[in-house]
């Protein structure tokens, strides 16, 4: 069951792009259900200056003076959107200058959950959050929230649906059912568990041409019993959540992409090597994160 410290806070970063405030708007919304502190943070880009060799000291002044501004405008955009949207979440900001990612990946550090864009505005400025949302993914010291919206819909982030979970059969799953179920629960919407498997069996009939039928009623058995496994003890602990277990035999990512598309949330692990699938979920959340059209929330245990 998730927890929280009593002075944990979720954490958005903003660069004055429209996915952004997007995530600040689902931010907010998570931080509202969970009575949590929004902290809006804004990362200058004042590295990638460092390999341009033709400005003058005025000329970057006037840039990091043009950056500055741009992130308070970003800053006081998105803070007002709280303001008006969920008046109940207590809002700071941040403003920082440096690299968009190691400066984020400072500050989850002592987020309960870390929110960002799936893309940025580009350019001298941004916060590149596609870059950032992968590297929080990767290095980050919180579960990583990644803003995504139907595109055959003008972007908007879907509210309604139900929570869609990727399963694997390995331990390190365990975090990724936690918040699965308990965002469910939160939203007083359905769960779907997908549980998506590669059978060495398959391999096995495309050399061969014949399926060995013993081994594949044995390997699905296994399958399904570590399948209900993992999620017996949930269904236990939130008997509100209504659950769809669904065990499909094909690439998990792709699987999920299916399941996303009436989804309101997918949540995956941040790397899992379950002993029947040998699925590496880092690839599957990268997959995710650049397709989806809807939020992923990639779990990981917080630092």
């Amino acid at each position: 069951m998730i927890t929280s410290h009593p002075d944990s806070h979720i954490l958005v970063g903003v660069d004055g792009s429209a996915a952004a405030m997007n995530a600040v708007g689902w931010a907010a919304a998570e931080a509202d259900r969970r009575a949590m502190p929004l902290v809006i943070a804004n990362i200058s880009d004042v590295v990638g200056f460092g390999d341009v060799p033709a400005l003058t000291v005025a000329e970057g002044i006037g840039i990091f003076s043009r950056l500055d501004t741009e992130g308070r405008k970003a800053l006081t955009a998105a803070k007002q959107h709280v303001v008006d949207h969920h008046p109940a979440v207590r809002v700071t900001t941040v403003q920082k200058s440096g690299g968009p990612v190691p400066e984020m990946v400072d500050l989850s550090r002592n987020a309960f959950l870390t929110v960002v864009g799936a893309s940025g505005v580009g350019g001298f400025g941004s916060m590149l959050l596609g870059s950032v949302a992968m590297a929080l993914v990767t290095a980050g010291h919180s579960p990583v929230a990644v803003i995504r919206g139907d595109e055959s819909h003008d972007g908007l982030v879907p509210r309604t649906g139900p929570v869609v979970l990727g399963v694997d059969t390995s331990a390190s799953s365990e975090e990724a059912i936690s918040w699965a179920f308990d965002e469910a629960s939160r939203r007083d919407s359905d769960l779907i568990a997908v549980h998506a498997w590669t059978a060495y069996v398959d391999v096995y009939a495309r050399l061969y041409g014949v399926p060995p039928f013993d081994e594949i009623d044995a390997q699905v058995e296994a399958e399904e019993a570590a399948f209900a496994e993992r999620l017996a003890g949930w269904r236990e602990k939130y008997p509100d959540v209504t659950v769809t277990p669904l065990m499909r035999s094909g690439k998990p990512a792709k699987t999920l992409l299916e399941y996303a598309d009436d989804a309101q949330l997918v949540v995956v692990g941040s790397r899992g090597h379950g002993d029947f699938t040998g699925v590496l979920f880092s690839s599957v959340s990268r997959s995710l994160i650049h397709k989806a059209p809807c939020p992923v929330l990639v779990a990981r245990t917080k630092d």
